[in-house]
């Protein structure tokens, strides 16, 4: 079938509706992938300020437990009296009663003075310091269980907690003896540690 020229001239204002409406169509579909990414940067932005906003709520709760962690430790060492300045002869009638009491050897120590141990405040006010006063104890053991039972008995006993740095146990050759002496010696640090509190100015 042939389209005479004459056709033409009607099909004019059809062919011309009919590129209005695909380059309508064009500019739609254009808008509208524009509008969708435009949804789509402002629903990323949006999880990601939830996402900032959640984390922030949890670094303030983890915080708060922190503090309230801190406040109790705190304030078990106050009931022990590990808040005030160190009583250097309880300190030393404590370690003659345990080695009495346990049947210990030899047990030789050193400690110096007190001082910050530059830990950060326990409150965010930085109102406590801890405080450590350095022990070198060498002592003589029949056997490992004399130093734990040592050491453990010197926490309890102490009026401060007692952190270990480092111990080394070296044994001692006897022979085939059965007599109870000593069979090791250990060199320890401890570390006497309080809780001083800051004077506001």
């Amino acid at each position: 079938m042939k389209i005479a020229r004459e056709d033409y001239k009607h099909l004019r204002l059809p062919l011309a509706a009919a590129a209005l409406l695909i380059a309508m169509g064009v500019t739609c579909l254009a808008v509208s992938e524009t509008w969708l990414m435009d949804a789509r940067k402002a629903r990323d932005t949006a999880k990601n300020s939830n996402a900032q906003a959640q984390k922030r709520l949890d670094q303030v709760s983890e915080e708060e437990r922190e503090i309230k962690e801190n406040m109790l430790w705190y304030a078990r060492m106050a009931s022990r009296g590990m808040v005030e300045q160190e009583n250097r002869l309880d300190l030393i009638d404590s370690i003659a009663k345990i080695k009495t009491a346990r049947k210990l050897f030899e047990i030789r120590y050193n400690i110096e003075s007190q001082r910050p141990l530059g830990y950060p405040g326990l409150t965010p006010a930085g109102a406590m310091d801890l405080v450590g006063s350095r022990m070198k104890l060498d002592m003589q053991l029949l056997h490992e269980e004399d130093l734990l039972r040592f050491l453990s008995d010197l926490g309890a006993a102490a009026l401060s907690h007692v952190s270990v740095r480092r111990c080394t146990l070296d044994r001692i050759e006897r022979g085939q003896s059965l007599a109870a002496v000593p069979r090791l010696s250990t060199s320890c640090e401890l570390d006497l540690v309080a809780v001083k509190q800051v004077k506001s100015s």
